[in-house]
This record gives C-alpha cells, sequence and structure tokens, in this order.
C-alpha cells in the first residue's frame, strides 16, 4: 500500500499554475473558455452566472472553489489567508454550484453564483471580494492497471510523470451601498534603454484612495511637439483591488524609438471601465527631452 501510494503521489504530481486573466471578454485556460473574466454584485443583482465552454474534442473535468487572494503593488496575486484592515473577504456571502464540473467535447457548463446578505457589523458602504477558482483536474489512465507495482519498478515497466493543473482565478466582487474611489497616477519614470530588452521602459505608480477597488484600462500616447498624437500602448483590465494603495506599472515601450522620446510629450490616462460601474479617470503629462 505504501509503494501503491507512493506511485500515486509521483504520477500526479502537481505543478500549480495561477494564471494572469487576459485581455477581452473571456479568458482560456487548456481550451477552456471563461466568460465573464469577473463579476460584480452592486446590490442591484443577487445572481450571476459564469460559463465554461471546452473548445477541445477532450473531456475536461475541473474543481470549483472560492479562494481569498490580495494583489501587491507589483500587480501580482496572491493568498490571503486574513483580511487586513480595510479589507473585506466574501467567500462567506458567495454561494456557488456545482463544485466539481466534467465537460464533454465542444459542450458548455455553467457556474451559478449567489450573493446573500452579511451578517454583522459592518460599513454602510463598503466593498468584499473573493475569487472563483477554477482547477483543472489531470487524468491518470494508467493509475487503475497497476496491480503488481513491484514487479513493474523491477523489469522497468512503471515511469514517473509530472502532471500539471492549471488554476484560473476570476475576481468576484460585491459592493454594498455606495462605496467610492479615486484614482491618481505619479512617479512616472522612463528609461531609454532596458538592460534586458534594450528598449524604452516606462513606469508608472497608479495610486487608489476610498474604499472600493478600480479597474480600466491605461493608455499612452506621445504627443510631438507639433501636436501629432501617437498612440504608444493600451493596457485593459488593468485592477488596484482593496486594499492595495497602490500598483506599479512597467511597461516596454515596443513601439517607441529614441527619436521619438527625445522630444515632445507623453500623456499617460487612466480610466475606469464602465461594466464595472467606474467613475473616475486620471491624466499625467510627462514632458520629454531638455527643459
Amino acid at each position: 500500500m505504501r509503494l501503491r501510494r507512493f506511485c500515486t503521489a509521483c504520477i500526479v504530481s502537481v505543478l500549480a499554475l495561477l494564471f494572469v486573466v487576459p485581455l477581452g471578454q473571456k479568458c482560456w485556460a487548456q481550451g477552456v473558455s471563461i466568460a465573464p473574466l469577473r463579476v460584480l454584485f452592486d446590490g442591484r443583482t443577487r445572481s450571476a452566472t459564469v460559463f465554461l465552454t471546452n473548445r477541445t474534442a477532450s473531456t475536461a473535468t475541473y474543481r470549483i472553489s472560492l479562494v481569498n487572494r490580495r494583489m501587491l503593488e507589483t500587480g501580482a496575486i496572491v493568498e490571503a489567508e486574513k483580511a487586513m484592515e480595510g479589507e473585506y473577504f466574501a467567500d462567506q456571502i458567495i454561494r456557488f454550484s456545482p463544485r466539481r464540473v466534467t465537460i464533454a467535447p465542444f459542450t458548455s457548463q455553467t457556474i451559478r453564483l449567489l450573493v446573500r446578505r452579511p451578517r454583522g457589523e459592518y460599513p454602510e458602504n463598503i466593498e468584499f471580494r473573493t475569487h472563483l477558482a477554477i482547477r483543472s483536474i489531470p487524468v491518470t489512465p494508467h493509475l487503475k492497471d497497476l496491480e503488481n507495482e513491484e514487479n513493474l519498478i523491477a523489469e522497468g515497466k512503471l515511469s514517473v510523470t509530472a502532471v500539471a493543473t492549471i488554476e484560473t482565478v476570476i475576481p468576484i466582487i460585491v459592493r454594498l451601498g455606495d462605496p467610492k474611489a479615486t484614482i491618481k497616477l505619479e512617479n512616472p519614470d522612463l528609461v531609454m534603454k532596458d538592460t534586458l530588452s534594450g528598449m524604452p521602459v516606462f513606469s508608472v505608480d497608479m495610486v487608489r484612495g476610498g474604499n472600493r477597488s478600480v479597474y480600466g484600462s491605461l493608455e499612452i500616447i506621445h504627443q510631438a511637439p507639433d501636436g501629432k498624437e501617437t498612440p504608444l500602448h493600451m493596457s485593459r483590465g488593468l485592477a488596484v483591488y482593496l486594499p492595495t494603495p497602490k500598483r506599479t506599472r512597467v511597461i516596454t515601450l515596443k513601439d517607441a524609438s529614441k527619436q521619438m522620446l527625445s522630444s515632445g510629450q507623453l500623456i499617460v490616462r487612466y480610466t475606469e471601465s464602465e461594466d464595472m460601474h467606474g467613475d473616475q479617470a486620471a491624466e499625467l503629462i510627462v514632458p520629454l527631452g531638455k527643459g
């Protein structure tokens, strides 16, 4: 039995990968698309649906759960065991089903979410947040056939395989009352030649205030001395989650030449997304060249 357990552990060794949600309205993980990329309960809605669609010719199985995560100032999403001051987890007020899904090829499965009123004393205007984790369950088709592991090992017929399991997380936000937020752009920095890429690199701090998260797009435009504008970068789906006070965004300006960045100015804009009921915007002007 100990040998069987050892072999089982080896065969289903897991390499957990945390996916960053990509741009657009759907997320892809091993051929299964997920939509929407985020869920907002704003007091007017109590239920929502997440769609999983299998675009492959193979059956896929996933385990569904709620996990609490926190954003670092780098933008990385990490596990959060305890809430910080001003941070409220939504895992206790969200109900969902099913908790495990098997999706046949070229078919879809829905995950139903329901929010309930929190118990206890909370501020009147408040935001709760948790994340829906969708984790693939790897297939180990040969495990049931291992009836004589000792002989298989002796004959050199037993191999050890590392199986990757993919976890995709999407934020679930619950807002009660009318929590407010502010956003500012600060500390711009332009490095004309990055040591790794050899290209110009621009960084800026997105500074969040108030008692809710912000979610939107960051745009960088070069404006020449004659007024001509050239778009250099657009990041959509860029969040600064409560309670993180700021997020530093580092961007390689692949389409900007040294000559272009030697004069004029950069216009940096952050605009909140309407689908997240955002109403905040910020703009920063960065002069270029001497003087």
